[in-house]
């Protein structure tokens, strides 16, 4: 779990190559967004389903903690189990 812009946001990446993205945003909607990725070195290449299109984000690991940097902005996520 962490938060993007403000707002609740999680991640799921699986072993197949898949990712899921959810975001709720302020007024209680919550966005769930299906994409495939890959790492190339410390780059999340990420490609979503329904527009297709390659976004590529920087990323570190430190514990349980993921940091994604994306267009000028850091966002961190805590892994759950």
């Amino acid at each position: 779990m962490g938060r993007v812009n403000g707002e609740p946001a999680a991640m799921e990446f699986r072993t197949d190559g898949r990712f899921t993205y959810v975001v709720q945003s302020a007024d209680g909607k919550t966005q769930i967004i299906r994409m495939v990725y890959r790492v190339e070195g410390d780059t999340i290449v990420t490609n979503q389903l329904s527009a297709p299109q390659e976004e590529r984000s920087r990323f570190r690991i430190d514990g349980d903690r993921l940091t994604i940097d994306f267009a000028g902005m850091s966002s961190q996520f805590t892994r759950q189990n």
